[in-house]
């Protein structure tokens, strides 16, 4: 029987392993980390007695899936299973909440540790740490339990702190490699009395989702929201209103949309993954399939995963293999940007851990220098796709330390940061405060979660829970080489607040950040309780009749070369305001989001989006602002929108960040009325809402200065991107 006992906790080595010990029993608990190559907590586990491999179904692992993913989870599964049974051993196969479950084989076995990998996505990290918390207290026949976590690192950084902060520095001090471990031979037997099993039935799995969505009442409407893409709900709205100026509003979406959800939760979450297993397990060939109908992924688990990878390396090499001529059909047509085709191939092995970086590394670089007779050259790669490969592995692996280095730095400011994954990349983002209604901030171009530090805190000491986002590009978030685009950006929101979040927040947004934000509350409003835009982007046009929405122009090379120069002009910047706005200018994939900008067309009005959503808006707008004529501005936001309310301030472009405690005052009292909170007393509330209007002589001063930055702007080396941008920015 367990009782309780004291806390005992084992750090993470940044790589390698822990010596095991050979008379106790393990409990390696898989979660994204799916194979069996390159696997430091099997390799630990080799020395014990007895070895429970085990995977949980557990809601908060499987939470933010996506259809395409579960489908490859099924795959992993299985493909796991297999492996290990070929080592003599068989993977448990659970559902439920993971502290329960180890804690039920713990004592039905006697296992005493726990091996699993150390987390860098938040809402992971929390579930180790709640079960790590769990079994820290129970004992086995008097000894203590453990849970070990092991990285499987690229590099062999062991001080997060002494990481520079630019990416170009860091490779210049040519940071050691690890060399990927091999898989096991063979493992420790799997307990005869333990039952692996394919899973409860699926009216059990049903009871434990319904349980865990029951927690968030917005769930099915959520997800619902969820499956409608950016480009689908304009074309929904477009066909279910009339111009702007007979003043329709956007109308629900219908009953069909639900009965899709409920279909796929059925098919996907109830139904499967146990009885899709047992299915698979039927139909298996061995082979793995890259699925011409979804989106050309990659099947088979971590076996089809690594054979897909050495045919997408010899993609340059004729071949007579099915498989691998099926991937080289492929490759050109995901090859959007230069090096796309290899996430757009193996995002999803990524993100379930059926390939490490590690081994995408370590093959590319083999078959590059089998290519040049053992020597690899010094004038780069000879083949795109292995160039691809590397330079992905490599920028990864730099934005996963980042998120370890921010961890520690944000929880020194008093703040929790965080990484999400979205579509397979890494998101950051920060929250502060404990209780209270939901603030989002999202920041403007080249800007990151950051620019609203002091609006978080203050925000949060008045109550509130606020978080803070980098969007996909910026800051310390991955910087994709894919197509960003306003809608892009939006749905990136719409998913934060599903997925991180979980209820309808109150949404606010500077210059892009604002027009991204709009976006959201007007396609999906019922993720939206209020709105606060800082001296947004967007036109404003007046008595629209029809607008129609352009996708983003075709790749060329004038974009290319314009955003290398661009860059190449921001890495060498004098001028103080673009230096804070671009500190990441040597990053990864940093020209993805410049090349990005010289293909976007004007987008669709601000006001489009704001007359789709009914809630309050509000307007704080810097009357500084050297971008846009701030009176003028404000004044037909509140002509031509509806339910808008103007904050004038004494600041420029960035408000929020210029005069916070002003701004932070004025947000305070809004949040209180947004959320039916009792008012301050009359005269507290007046102090609260306090503005700075100018005079006429303040007025007049006032124009000529923002004449002049106008002017100095103009002069600017940056003013092609500024024209290109006109309307995002």
């Amino acid at each position: 029987m367990l009782t309780r006992a004291s806390r005992a906790e084992n750090e993470a080595p940044a790589n390698g392993e822990y010596r095991g010990e050979p008379k106790r029993t393990a409990v390696v608990w898989f979660k994204r980390d799916l194979r069996i190559d390159d696997h430091p907590g099997l390799a630990t586990a080799s020395s014990y007695s007895h070895v429970i491999p085990l995977f949980v179904y557990d809601p908060v692992l499987l939470s933010g899936m996506s259809e395409e993913l579960i489908n490859a989870l099924q795959d992993a599964i299985l493909d796991l299973q297999l492996s290990l049974q070929k080592l003599g051993s068989n993977l448990a196969i659970r559902t439920g909440r993971t502290a329960d479950v180890l804690l039920d084989i713990a004592n039905e076995v006697g296992a005493l540790d726990v091996i699993t990998e150390a987390e860098i996505e938040m809402d992971l990290d929390k579930l180790v740490g709640v079960v790590s918390a769990s079994l820290s207290v129970e004992t086995i026949a008097g000894q203590d339990m453990t849970v070990k976590q092991w990285r499987n690192s690229l590099y062999n950084i062991q001080n997060y702190e002494e990481l520079p902060d630019c990416y170009k520095k860091f490779q210049a001090s040519k940071p050691p490699v690890g060399c990927p471990l091999e898989p096991p031979t063979s493992l420790p037997p799997f307990p005869r009395n333990l039952e692996a099993g394919c899973g409860p039935p699926s009216k059990e799995l049903q009871i434990t989702w319904t349980s865990a969505a029951s927690k968030t009442v917005n769930w099915e409407s959520f997800k619902g929201a969820q499956r409608i893409s950016a480009e689908t709900a304009l074309g929904d709205q477009s066909n279910s209103r009339r111009s702007l100026s007979n003043g329709a509003v956007a109308e629900n979406p219908s009953g069909g949309m639900f009965k899709e959800l409920i279909a796929w939760r059925e098919k996907y979450i109830l139904a499967s993954p146990y009885e899709a297993i047992e299915k698979k397990r039927r139909e298996l060939t061995g082979e793995a399939e890259v699925n011409d109908q979804e989106g050309y992924v990659v099947k088979g688990g971590a076996t089809g995963a690594l054979n897909i990878l050495q045919g997408y390396l010899r993609f340059q090499e004729p071949t007579g293999r099915d498989d691998w001529q099926e991937v080289h059909e492929h490759v050109m047509s995901l090859e959007t940007r230069p090096g796309a085709s290899f996430r757009a191939l193996f995002g999803n092995s990524l993100a379930l851990g059926t390939l490490s970086l590690r081994r995408v590394y370590h093959e590319a670089i083999e078959y590059e220098r089998a290519r040049g007779g053992g020597w690899l050259s010094p004038f780069g790669f000879s083949s795109f796709t292995a160039a691809a490969a590397i330079n992905d592995a490599k920028a990864i692996e730099w934005y996963q330390l980042l998120a370890h280095q921010s961890r520690e730095q944000g929880r020194q400011k008093g703040f929790q940061v965080g990484t999400w994954r979205w579509r397979g990349y890494l998101v950051q983002y920060a929250v502060v405060g404990e209780m209270g209604p939901p603030v989002v901030f999202v920041h403007g171009f080249g800007a990151f979660w950051e620019h609203f530090r002091d609006n978080m805190k203050g925000v949060a000491e008045a109550g509130n829970r606020v978080w803070g986002l980098t969007m996909l590009g910026f800051g310390r978030s991955e910087k994709p080489m894919i197509t960003y685009t306003d809608l892009v950006w939006g749905e990136l929101v719409r998913d934060f607040i599903i997925e991180v979040v979980k209820e309808p927040v109150i949404l606010g947004g500077n210059s892009i950040g604002g027009y991204t934000a709009s976006v959201v509350a007007g396609l999906w409003p019922s993720l939206v309780q209020s709105l606060v835009l800082f001296n947004s982007a967007g036109r404003v046009v007046p008595d629209y009749q029809s607008l129609e929405y352009r996708k983003p122009k075709e790749k060329s090379y004038v974009a290319y070369i314009g955003s290398r120069l661009l860059l190449a002009y921001l890495q060498n910047l004098s001028n103080g305001m673009l230096t804070k706005c671009y500190p990441t200018s040597y990053d990864p994939n940093s020209t993805a989001v410049l090349e990005a900008m010289f293909h976007l067309r004007a987008p669709l009005p601000l006001n489009y989006y704001l007359d789709r959503y009914d809630g309050n808006v509000l307007v704080i707008q810097g009357m500084r602002d050297p971008l846009h004529n701030s009176s003028l501005r404000a004044s037909m936001l509140q002509a031509y929108c509806k339910n808008v309310s103007i904050q004038y301030v004494n600041a420029g472009h960035c408000p929020h960040d210029e005069v916070p405690e002003e701004v932070n005052s004025i947000l305070v009292s809004w949040l209180k009325s947004s959320f039916s909170i009792p008012q301050a007393d009359a005269a507290e509330e007046r102090e609260m809402n306090k503005v700075w209007l100018p005079d006429s002589q303040e007025a007049a001063d006032l124009d000529e200065e923002l004449e002049q930055q106008r002017n100095q702007l103009s002069a600017d080396p940056v003013t092609r991107l500024k024209e290109e941008m006109e309307e995002l920015v």
